[in-house]
């Protein structure tokens, strides 16, 4: 089984990634705990909120699907 790090849409990796250099705090963080977790669930709202906010994703672009599955930022494996 891939850890969410693994599953995260090519997209939304780009994004984290392009954010290292001007966050390197918050998305070492963030990489940390999608490379340890296996399952959505396993994320707190903060981590969440650091997803959104490094995939640059507009909050009016996101369902609740989203928020509670993982759906726009994960690859369906």
């Amino acid at each position: 089984m891939k850890n969410l790090y693994n599953r995260l849409k090519p997209d939304i990796l780009a994004s984290i990634n392009k954010d290292q250099q001007k966050y390197p705090y918050t998305t070492r963080s963030l990489k940390i705990k999608l490379q340890s977790s296996y399952d959505w669930s396993e994320l707190s709202v903060g981590n969440v909120h650091s997803i959104i906010n490094h995939s640059h994703v507009s909050i009016v672009d996101i369902c609740h699907t989203d928020l509670l599955w993982g759906d726009k930022f994960l690859t369906n494996e």
